[in-house]
């Protein structure tokens, strides 16, 4: 403190926001220790960032594109390298998306779940926490789906999962490319 000739509160400033970072641990008691972020909490710090960009329908519109540019990358990445087990986990996801058609909230829930299968297949959790933030930040700018017409939107959505499924377990990136999954719910 004296170094830098900063009082006691601007030290725990300090320290309060490199722990919302994740960039140290505190605990009564014990020094500071500095810890590593996980991808979550290094996503997490651009939340505030994609406040400002939905306010916008443009930012909105960018965020989509860098959802559907990330999410080409990961069918195609999945359709080159998912394993049978990944590719049944797909298709027990794709199989609860089936029966949840009619239930909106189930389908949005069986939807991202689905997408999370998707995001989990390359096994590296800055994928998986970029593309779990990207539909958090798109479900809460989502617009809404009129009642009489949920169904058929969900079985669009749905049968898109189908063949986006079809093309993995076929091995064929183009094909699974080319049917890019929908907007979460």
């Amino acid at each position: 403190m004296t170094f830098f000739n900063v009082g006691r509160p601007s030290v725990r400033e300090a320290l309060a926001a490199l722990k919302r970072k994740g960039l140290v641990q505190i605990n009564n008691g014990e020094r500071a220790r500095v810890s590593r972020p996980s991808a979550d909490t290094i996503i997490g710090e651009l939340s505030g960032w994609r406040r400002i960009f939905s306010l916008t329908p443009v930012g909105i519109a960018h965020f989509e594109q860098l959802r559907l540019f990330f999410e080409s990358s990961l069918v195609r990445y999945a359709a080159e390298h998912a394993s049978d087990e990944q590719v049944a986990k797909l298709e027990q996801a794709l199989k609860i998306n089936s029966q949840s058609l009619d239930d909106n909230a189930l389908f949005i829930r069986s939807d991202v779940e689905f997408h999370r299968v998707l995001a989990e297949i390359p096994g590296n959790p800055i994928f998986l926490a970029i593309h779990v933030a990207l539909l958090d930040w798109l479900i809460a700018a989502r617009p809404t789906v009129p009642e009489h017409e949920l169904h058929e939107h969900n079985n669009v959505s749905y049968q898109q999962h189908i063949d986006i499924v079809d093309a993995i377990r076929r091995h064929d990136p183009d094909e699974a490319d080319r049917r890019p999954a929908d907007p979460p719910q």
